[in-house]
């Protein structure tokens, strides 16, 4: 026999379900059952059953009960064997493992001593058992208290089960049941966490806000611990570390914290902090921001702006980072500066945050990057002196006292050292001009040689008595300090000191190796004896980067002394980056001839796979800019290759860093015409519609491609022209200008037949029928798909061409052929491993057996797409998922799943701003009308 209590109580044998009679006796059944193999007394009986009010004769009532189970439970037997008489009670003996509460809390035990996904499958098996709400309708305290306890359990088991599953796959789910169980803290846990981990941060701060209003106004209590954390964690902080060896300047940080936190200041409360290269404007702007932690709980951006760079940090670029953070989902964000500005402003609002803008070029760089809120706050560190803006106060930093100086010192090298030497620690600090990031240098020297005594580093200052009357004057300190420092250095290390300057932002150990000319283990012997000598910074595992200020000097001495070694250092970078960047072109789109017109590429293995390439290429992409930006403005004889090396890098994720490379594009454009380079100015004109077409700047894309075709023709440069060719045809498509679509990518399909570039010849076609279809040509479309799909081809393609083929079929009306053929490209794409077009297959798939009435395969395909959308992290294939869904739920008759479905997908489609988001809004209209009918 089987028991069960998860739902209303039954009992089987044989397969078939026993009547049990009155509540009472079934009552007094389950009291048994909830201890197995036990005595149970009288006197518990009757409690169980009544309480502390019994009837007149509760004996022989239980007796009359338990003669009834016995001939239910074992009917042909005279002596029981099931439930028996013991000891003033009764004993129910059957093992635990037959009744399905006891097989919940054994899998439950199972759950916590396995694997994740074992515990999993446990934890589903075990709420399975449930089938509504437990001992329904059986009388008794016992009971009562019995269905509190299941309920606590089944909830439980749920949260055990959440915690393990994926957040984008549960995040439904959690919404549900933590509207059910408002005041459940691990509940709101799980779905803050899940809301957090899914980019939906500013729902997950709305949710903990709620849950912490609820806590305090209904029961008086504060959320736990665990959520306070949780909480702390939805708050950006993207401050660097605290400054170590922070010395004085605890006047500004004290003046400063006043301005930020003066709340009877009317408008934004910004500070500006303004001085010389190496008097420590960072460092005081750092550590005054981490003392005002507790004044901004809601968040602490940071953004460096590299003023002191060829080519500055991108405030648009700076902007979609500060939304990212503030829980703004990528799709959401504005592709303009002046939208982006604007939208930071509103993510902002009412918000106290502290923005820290470090080493700004100019105002006009400032702007877009301010706050709109008076509850906000800003630091803005800068050489130049920022007149353009408003500010509640302006530090002008200058070098430090003696005090102070001999502070740094001594934090530094240790008080011990300086206090047996208290003179020449002092002269030492005059002859750093008191500016800190000298007696920085000069203090990290003397802590690698602790035995050297500080009148051995006076003595070699002293070599140079001009210098150090240099370093006594504000305008040549700096530089005059790194030249003794860089005397210091044996030869090798000065040469190397010198040729790495010529590469930035930073530099990757390949990198250093390829300009030093050297093994990479040398090369990194050598970066790493600069890191002692403080004149490179370590940022991670193999990379370094140089001080501003320190580079600057390296590149002035090396223009001094050798007027070669810039030209050399671009070019044996250029070599190295173009090379890897060739290979990983090859690996992200195989077959394209413009792979031929870059040179061979780097023939060692260099990457294990395409995505191996993407990580190097999003590591190595913002150096390779700089390069070419630099090239663009002194090596004009590099322009072609500093064109191709950007156009290599373009598939590979070149729109992370859109904002830089477009202001590089354009500099590689101005140094081709300057050039009379026809060639180079056609392929930097490629380059910059590319740019612009993925930042949605559809008319400035379609001005640069035109005129990159025209260069490219002219050139004789087939491949680029080709490409060009192909971004005209997206563009205009983009625009609804399908004829005009069609004609480019017709040109481009036949450059590419001509060139033998297989894949973009197909690639073309199909997307010139693709605009065939929504210009009312569908059969035309379908007849020239029918004819790719003859030939031989590469998944990836062959998918495509099945998927624009069902498109149009779709649109003829042959709905079978339609399914067939987007079947066929979820089979083709799944091969090719390309997830994005298998998900907008099932989606279009699932949409046309909708319409043929084969509604369950519909909502099978459409489930299929939505995993696969989510898992891609593809927004708008996941927000189409979600509304094909809701359409097949609905003609299925399950309209609140379809109402959910169709929700979620307004609210995805209309953040993207999707014409699509209006057909949702009326599904939700027409299923609203319908519930009310």
């Amino acid at each position: 026999m089987s028991f069960a209590l998860l739902g209303a109580l039954r009992v089987q044998r044989s397969g078939s379900s026993l009547e049990l009679g009155a509540p009472r006796q079934r009552a007094v059944l389950v009291s048994l059952l909830l201890r197995p193999d036990s005595v149970v007394s009288m006197d518990q009986l009757i409690a169980d059953i009544w309480g502390e009010e019994p009837p007149g004769s509760p004996v022989v009532a239980i007796r009359s009960y338990i003669s009834q189970l016995r001939k239910l439970l074992e009917p042909v037997r005279r002596t029981p064997t099931v439930l028996l008489s013991q000891a003033g009670g009764y004993r129910l003996s059957v093992p635990p493992d037959r009744i399905d509460l006891f097989q919940a809390r054994r899998l439950r035990e199972l759950a916590r001593s396995c694997t994740p996904e074992q515990a999993r499958t446990h934890l589903h098996a075990a709420l399975q058992l449930w089938r509504g709400e437990p001992l329904l309708g059986l009388p008794g305290p016992l009971m009562e208290r019995e269905r509190q306890r299941l309920a606590e359990l089944r909830l439980a088991l749920l949260e055990e089960r959440l915690t393990l599953d994926e957040p984008a796959d549960c995040l439904p789910e959690l919404q549900a049941l933590a509207a059910e169980h408002p005041f459940r803290e691990q509940l709101q846990a799980l779905l803050i966490r899940a809301l957090q981990r899914t980019g939906r941060t500013s729902e997950a701060r709305a949710a903990y806000d709620a849950l912490h209003s609820r806590l305090v106004e209904h029961l008086g209590i504060e959320p736990s611990p665990e959520l306070t954390s949780l909480r702390d964690e939805l708050d950006p902080d993207q401050l660097p570390s605290d400054p170590a060896h922070f010395t004085g300047r605890q006047q500004h940080v004290a003046a400063i914290a006043r301005a930020l936190t003066d709340r009877a200041t009317p408008g934004l409360r910004l500070v500006t902090i303004t001085g010389m290269a190496g008097v420590g404007k960072t460092a005081l702007a750092l550590r005054t921001a981490h003392a005002l932690r507790p004044d901004f709980p809601d968040g602490r951006l940071h953004a460096d702006l590299r003023g002191a760079d060829l080519v500055p940090a991108s405030a648009s670029d700076i902007l979609a980072d500060f939304l990212t953070a503030l829980g703004v989902t990528p799709p959401s964000i504005p592709r303009d500066l002046a939208g982006r500005s604007a939208l930071f402003r509103t993510a902002s609002a009412g918000k106290r945050l502290l923005v820290l803008l470090d080493n700004a070029r100019d105002d006009a760089q400032i702007q877009p990057l301010l706050p709109g809120s008076s509850d906000c706050a800003v630091i803005v560190t800068s050489r130049a002196m920022l007149t353009g803006v408003s500010s509640v106060l302006h530090v002008p930093l200058d070098v430090f006292d003696t005090r102070e100086a001999l502070d740094l010192l001594d934090s530094v090298i240790g008080p011990a050292s300086r206090t047996t030497q208290p003179d020449d620690a002092e002269r030492l600090v005059e002859a750093c001009g008191f500016l800190p990031l000298a007696i920085r240098i000069a203090a990290a020297r003397l802590a690698a040689t602790p035995d050297q005594p500080i009148a051995d580093m006076l003595h070699r200052l002293t070599d140079d008595r001009e210098g150090i009357a240099v370093l006594r004057t504000r305008d040549l300190a700096i530089e005059q300090v790194f030249g003794l420092s860089y005397r210091l250095l044996p030869p090798p290390l000065a040469t190397a000191f010198r040729q790495l300057s010529w590469v930035e932002p930073d530099i990757g150990t390949a990198s250093a190796a390829a300009v030093l000319d050297l093994p990479e283990h040398q090369a990194e012997h050598l970066a790493e004896a600069l890191v002692d000598q403080a004149l490179l910074e370590s940022i991670g595992a193999g990379r370094y980067r140089f001080h501003d200020l320190v580079r600057a000097f390296a590149r002035r001495t090396s223009l001094r002394l050798d007027a070669d070694e810039r030209a050399t250092a671009h070019r044996r970078l250029l070599t190295l980056l173009l090379g890897n960047a060739c290979t990983a072109f090859a690996l992200a789109v195989p077959g394209d001839p413009v792979a031929d017109v870059f040179g061979a590429p780097v023939t060692r293995p260099v990457f294990t796979d395409l995505a191996d390439a993407r990580r190097w290429a999003r590591t190595e992409t913002p150096g390779a800019i700089a390069l070419a930006a630099a090239v663009a403005t002194v090596s004009p004889a590099l322009l072609r290759e500093a064109v191709d090396l950007l156009i290599a890098l373009s598939p590979l994720g070149l729109g992370a860093f859109a904002g830089r490379a477009e202001e590089t594009a354009r500099l590689l454009i101005a140094a081709a015409v300057r050039t009379r380079d026809r060639a180079a100015e056609g392929r930097a004109r490629f380059l910059l519609g590319t740019v612009l077409l993925g930042r949605a700047r559809l008319d400035e894309a379609a001005e640069q491609a035109r005129r990159a075709a025209r260069a490219c023709r002219e050139a004789n440069d087939p491949a680029v022209h080709r490409q060009a060719l192909n971004d005209l045809g997206l563009i205009a498509q983009a625009q609804g200008r399908h004829p005009e679509a069609i004609a480019s990518f017709d040109q481009a399909a036949d450059l590419a037949r001509r060139l033998g570039h297989r894949s973009g010849e197909v690639a073309s076609t199909a997307n010139a029928a693709l605009s065939r279809i929504r210009s009312g040509r569908a059969e035309d479309a379908a007849e020239t798909c029918r004819r790719l799909l003859a030939e031989p081809g590469d998944a990836a393609m062959t998918a495509y061409v099945h998927y624009v083929l069902g498109l149009a079929y779709q649109e003829l009306g042959r709905l079978d052929d339609a399914a067939a053929q987007l079947r066929s490209c979820v089979g083709c794409a799944a091969a090719a491993g390309d997830p994005d077009r298998e998900s907008a297959a099932r989606s279009r798939l699932a949409d046309v057996l909708r319409l043929l009435g084969r509604v369950d395969q519909a909502v099978q395909e459409a489930e299929q797409a939505l995993l696969l959308a989510t898992r891609g992290g593809r927004q708008r294939e996941r927000a189409l998922a979600h509304l094909v869904l809701a359409n097949a739920m609905t003609a299925r008759g399950d309209h609140r799943i379809a109402r959910d479905h169709a929700a979620e997908a307004h609210r995805l489609l209309s953040g993207l701003g999707a014409p699509e988001s209006a057909d949702a809004k009326s599904l939700l209209t027409a299923l609203a009308t319908a519930d009310r009918s």
